[in-house]
């Protein structure tokens, strides 16, 4: 924990204490750590807590140069019942100017901060943490009292925002809607990258190469993205799948893999620091999700120039538009999505198409200048807000 002073001033960085679950690797964590590496850190500094411990294998890593600290809960703390008080010592330890939990596994922290009640305090919602199963009715009700505890409420996607306002009863209009951006300098076409990382990969310039990049989680279900294939290899045999991301469901998609002829064609390729390279070498992009909120992965291959096939669920068809800037298909639908990879590799210029149109919707909605400046904005205005007491009690 850094040396850090009971008071604030005008002159110091804004202290952001962000609370999430886990820092294993994932949309969620990947966007913080985006979040972090851009915004200033002469106007911010950073603390993290994880409520449970991660295997440093498969944790992301935080920018060490942009005033980053972390923090854990004991393995005690985060098995206990309630949270709170250790988000308490947390809190108070850290003495943020704003506290900022992410998702269900974390909102406890927005019943601490309130207890503290010397930061500002925001809660946002990333996605959905289970496959559409209904959430339990406690849950709901905890949900709803962190976000009348919280001062800013945020959801990354419109279709997120009105699921939890139906769900909670909480007024949709107090949700606030910043969509995850991605970073078109990193994430772009390059002809000379994919042709060195092809030439890597074994992948001649007939392949067609198709990519999938999560964790291999249910709720990702590439399980029906490997059923499609199972149908498109009975016509074609010039196509590869590189899987990028790993977890639980390895085991059972390489079993699945493993039966078939066509098991030499795919490629686990596991946790990538080079996806943006990776995404280069390929033509197509897919996304078979249960649920989504704002896919980062998604918007980093449209703005890599790939058409993407995506299902039509949460904030997928707020990001592609379908038929225009890529394609939509219905929640495991395998059928359906074989369909769209034998149209698109038979159709060299519709690929072009729909790449070009992603890549001019990416820059104008979902750039990550525009995001920072947004979270930028909201911090340093809460901020202020918080810091008003301290200033007229000191007499300034």
């Amino acid at each position: 924990m850094p040396n850090l002073q009971a008071q604030r001033s005008d002159d110091q960085p804004i202290r952001i204490l962000h609370v999430v679950d886990t820092l294993a690797v994932g949309g969620l964590q990947s966007g913080l750590v985006k979040l972090i590496e851009n915004l200033d850190p002469q106007q911010f500094e950073h603390v993290v807590c994880a409520m449970r411990a991660t295997d440093p294998h498969n944790s992301v890593s935080l920018p060490p140069e942009k005033n980053v600290h972390t923090v854990c809960l004991s393995r005690e703390e985060a098995d206990a019942r309630i949270q709170v008080p250790a988000l308490v010592r947390r809190i108070r330890e850290a003495k943020p100017d704003v506290v900022h939990s992410r998702n269900w596994g974390a909102c406890e922290a927005m019943f601490a901060a309130r207890w503290v009640g010397s930061c500002a305090r925001v809660h946002s919602e990333h996605g959905l943490d289970v496959g559409g199963e209904e959430e339990p009715r406690r849950r709901t009700y905890l949900r709803r009292l962190a976000y009348q505890a919280a001062d800013r409420v945020l959801s990354v996607s419109c279709q997120l925002r009105d699921h939890h306002a139906q769900r909670t009863g909480y007024p949709a209009a107090k949700i606030e809607v910043i969509h995850n951006g991605v970073d078109t300098r990193r994430f772009s076409r390059d002809a000379a990258i994919r042709a060195r990382i092809r030439t890597q990969l074994g992948l001649t310039s007939e392949d067609y190469c198709i990519g999938c990049v999560g964790s291999l989680l249910p709720v990702k279900d590439q399980m029906t993205l490997l059923r499609a294939l199972a149908i498109v290899a009975e016509t074609r045999q010039d196509w590869r799948l590189l899987l990028i991301g790993e977890g639980p469901d390895r085991g059972a998609l390489e079993a699945f893999v493993n039966r078939h002829s066509w098991k030499h064609r795919v490629s686990f390729r596991g946790i990538s620091n080079r996806v943006e390279d990776l995404l280069k070498a390929m033509d197509v992009c897919v996304l078979p999700s249960i649920t989504e909120g704002i896919s980062n992965s998604l918007l980093e291959a449209m703005a890599t120039g790939l058409p993407v096939i995506a299902t039509e669920v949460g904030g997928n068809p707020e990001v592609v538009r379908d038929r225009e800037t890529g394609l939509l298909f219905p929640v495991r639908d395998f059928s359906k999505l074989a369909e769209q990879l034998l149209s698109l590799c038979r159709d060299p210029e519709m690929r072009a198409t729909l790449g070009d149109a992603a890549v001019r919707s990416v820059r104008q909605k979902f750039s990550l200048d525009s995001m920072v400046c947004k979270y930028e904005q909201m911090y340093q205005s809460l901020a202020g807000r918080a810091l008003a007491p301290m200033r007229a009690f000191a007499g300034v």
